[in-house]
């Protein structure tokens, strides 16, 4: 596994510098290890991300020089969305001078509503600039059986709209297929190759990231009314689609926490991080499944959504009218 920053082999860039993102247990890291052909980046069966932190890892495939990024997904079970949101930026200094592609992976399941909730919070940290550096990729392919990956989509309006937005389409991987069958990432890096040209060989840049920040800082003052009167002219619709993703990123947040109380505290995940508290939250996980749930243990889990979900009502305690 690589968890460095190391310079491309060659000295320079990267031909192609991809960041995989999705959510926790969609397949990123096998997605990455898939592309380079090796063990790259560690993948486990677990409830929880085995990707704390951004990881980098690169080869030679296909005659081109790849840099890939492994990001924690966007439900992790042990960062809050703040570092979730810090790893994330901290990806597209990782690929400097910056991606030309994003990888977002999904995985064939049914489609909540904090998942397609999710995919307006990455268009929200990373800014209109986004999708027109998007790749969707579908892993598991092999589970829809017969069912064309377009059907699938199209099951979820939302989901297929936000596909239809993304620049470089969509590509499946069939997970059945071993490694030594290329031709599933031979395919994936024509579309990549395509994108790039699209976008006239132009990558996503530090300078747009800090652009969405400053936007999501904008609407953030707007909501709570630090900026006065709403500003009319040319803009204006561009802001309410950001107001409207600011708001879906707060309730992201207030899931997010309040899921996070519950199974902390009826002692399922541990606060902290570390390899072995995650196996032993993993075992009283178990453990709790298999017994009737008890008052006490209700009574903390409900306990710890109340106060993690507190605290994300206070940070945005200017959101709401008196």
């Amino acid at each position: 596994m690589a968890e460095t920053e190391q310079p491309s082999a060659a000295g320079g860039p990267a031909d192609v510098r991809m960041v995989l993102l999705g959510q926790t247990g969609s397949g990123r890291s096998s997605a990455g290890n898939t592309i380079l052909g090796r063990d790259a980046f560690w993948t486990d069966v677990s409830p929880v991300s085995v990707t704390g932190r951004c990881q980098m890892a690169e080869g030679v495939v296909e005659g081109r020089r790849l840099q890939v990024i492994d990001t924690p997904g966007f439900f992790h079970t042990c960062l809050t969305p703040d570092e979730v949101r810090a790893e994330l930026s901290r990806c597209v200094k990782l690929a400097e001078p910056g991606p030309h592609v994003f990888l977002l992976v999904l995985r064939p399941c049914r489609q909540t509503r904090e998942q397609r909730s999710g995919l307006d919070w990455f268009s929200t940290v990373f800014g209109p600039q986004f999708l027109r550096h998007t790749l969707v990729l579908i892993t598991w392919g092999n589970t829809l059986r017969e069912k064309p990956a377009d059907d699938f989509l199209k099951e979820s309006e939302e989901l297929w709209e936000f596909v239809r937005e993304c620049a470089g389409g969509r590509h499946m991987f069939e997970n059945t297929k071993g490694r030594e069958e290329r031709s599933q990432v031979a395919e994936l890096l024509k579309k990549t190759d395509l994108l790039i040209q699209r976008n006239e060989e132009t990558c996503y840049t530090g300078d747009m990231l800090l652009q969405a920040e400053t936007a999501i800082r904008h609407i953030q003052r707007r909501i709570l009314g630090e900026d006065g009167e709403e500003e009319a002219g040319r803009g204006g619709r561009d802001e309410e689609e950001a107001r409207k993703r600011a708001e879906r990123l707060f309730w992201y947040e207030l899931v997010t926490a309040v899921g996070r109380g519950a199974v902390e505290g009826s002692g399922v995940i541990e606060k902290g991080k570390g390899k072995g508290k995650k196996v032993k939250a993993v075992q009283r996980a178990a453990a709790i499944a298999s017994t009737p749930l008890s008052i006490t243990t209700a009574a903390k889990a409900m306990g710890g959504a109340i106060r993690e979900g507190v605290k994300v009502l206070q940070k945005h305690k200017k959101t709401f009218p008196k």
